[in-house]
């Protein structure tokens, strides 16, 4: 009923998972069981924590991705903009005609899906004589077509508007869940089953993999979903992946620049990192990322002529977008209270343990790969500057800090272990209890309160720095 997209289709799901639990509210023997079984996950976690046993896979979808894909779906918000707006029509396209080219989807059925009321092309669409393609990058595609496909042999009418953003939601949930999903085995590397749970319940409840992966198909999910992968692979092989893991990690990586093109800082530093422990095995690496990206530079010759591909990152390339020396911006994408990473992300502050020697000399020790605290403060580093360095630093029609999406499992992971730390300490447990409710009290109004209404009456150059009209003390107007 889901995949149909009908009307009131994200609560099939909460519904079907309530009649499958309901046996274990309605018997002793199920509930003991139940508990079992969840004891026996936890400590497939412990033991995967301290090196001791395989990658947990059931436990952390049991304890973090599903229950984080039936919250996001069972709210039903969606909060997309231009920028998501043509991924699920093209993957229509591909699932039903097998091409690129959204042009068919102009008729009287779907409405205004490609034009504006004027009967221009909606800017997230560009015309190559007769045909039309999305003008944003396609990296998001693929997830799309793993659930479309399935809707179209349902029978869900991929005509119709409504459908297509309630398959987006659907496919924004799924990938938001995988990265949690990922975050948190990597997580068990670095601390405790306990540090490695709050820092994904702060992910999951105060940051932009809620709002912004989670609510529409920005190509951020990619990104983030993809580096979590080439990490959990580096992590749970100590550093030493065989040729097989180093493909997949080279899959990844290729994958991330096909989402988003300022990837390419991380996938650079990524290399980096692992040129520095071992030579040989970067330039495998980057040989595969390589191939794995040379399709989509075919495919972007193939619809665009061009290498660069779509419109929006053509338009974005020119040197008069960049400003490399602006202040002002810089502290813009830290502490504005429209779009300061600390505003929407308290938490991060956390990172700042590392700064602090008699801290950091009580960090757990554990046999992660070397330097990867400094690949992850370097990259994010560098990723900031770079956010900061461009004309649109404050992201556009969205919520929070969405241009920092990508680094967000970064830092998370460089929080594990001062999380661990406090959690030993009941003032440390207070501390992360009131940092964790001040992140979720900046994104639950996105959620609960139609908030991101915001960014269609406000002006945003006057308001970004505007405390009394911050987006998260927005009152929407009721819907009708």
């Amino acid at each position: 009923m889901a995949l149909r997209a009908g009307r009131y289709s994200e609560r099939w799901l909460v519904v079907g998972v309530a009649l499958a639990l309901l046996p274990v509210a309605t018997s002793r023997r199920q509930r003991q069981h139940g508990l079992e079984r969840a004891r026996r996950w936890a400590e497939a976690c412990r033991r995967f924590s301290t090196h001791g046993g395989p990658i947990p896979w059931t436990a952390a979808i049991a304890f973090v991705g599903l229950p984080f894909f039936l919250f996001d779906m069972a709210h039903g918000t969606w909060l997309g903009a231009i920028d998501t707006r043509p991924v699920i029509p093209t993957a229509v396209s591909l699932v039903r005609d097998g091409d690129w080219d959204v042009a068919e989807l102009a008729h009287a059925a779907v409405g205004n899906l490609l034009t504006a009321p004027d009967g221009s092309l909606f800017k997230c669409f560009q015309a190559r004589g007769d045909r039309v393609f999305s003008s944003f990058p396609l990296g998001m595609t693929p997830f799309a077509v793993a659930v479309v496909a399935p809707a179209h042999w349902l029978g869900a009418d991929l005509d119709s508007r409504p459908v297509h953003r309630r398959l987006e939601k659907l496919t924004a949930a799924l990938v938001a869940s995988i990265t949690l999903t990922l975050f948190f085995l990597t997580a068990l590397r670095i601390g405790s089953p306990a540090a490695a749970g709050v820092a994904t319940a702060f992910m999951a409840t105060g940051s932009g993999i809620l709002t912004t992966v989670g609510l529409a198909l920005w190509q951020h999910g990619g990104v983030t979903t993809c580096l979590l992968a080439a990490l959990l692979i580096e992590w749970t092989t100590s550093g030493r992946p065989n040729l097989r893991a180093t493909g997949i990690q080279g899959l990844a990586l290729g994958w991330m620049l096909a989402c988003r093109p300022t990837a390419a800082l991380l996938v650079g530093g990524f290399g980096l990192w692992v040129a520095a422990r071992c030579p040989t095995r970067a330039i495998r690496l980057a040989l595969i990322s390589a191939l794995a990206y040379l399709p989509w530079l075919w495919l972007h010759l193939a619809l665009y002529d061009n290498l660069l591909g779509p419109a929006c990152v053509n338009a974005n390339a020119g040197s008069q977008n960049w400003d490399f020396f602006r202040p002002a911006t810089m502290a813009g994408v830290l502490i504005t209270p429209a779009r300061g990473l600390f505003v929407y992300q308290p938490w991060t502050l956390l990172a700042a343990g590392w700064l602090i020697p008699v801290l950091r000399s009580r960090f757990p020790t554990r046999s992660e790969p070397r330097g990867w605290a400094s690949f992850a403060a370097l990259a994010s580093l560098t990723h900031i500057y770079l956010i900061a360095s461009w004309r649109d630093w404050s992201g556009g029609f969205c919520w929070g800090s969405r241009l920092l999406t990508d680094i967000l499992p970064l830092i998370a992971l460089l929080c594990v272990p001062p999380i661990q730390i406090l959690l030993g300490s009941r003032w440390g447990i207070g501390l992360l209890a009131g940092i964790g409710l001040l992140a979720a009290l900046t994104h639950m109004p996105a959620i609960t309160a139609n908030a991101g209404h915001w960014n269609f009456v406000t002006d945003h150059d006057a308001d970004l720095w505007s405390w009394s009209n911050a987006p998260f003390l927005y009152q929407a107007p009721p819907l009708r």
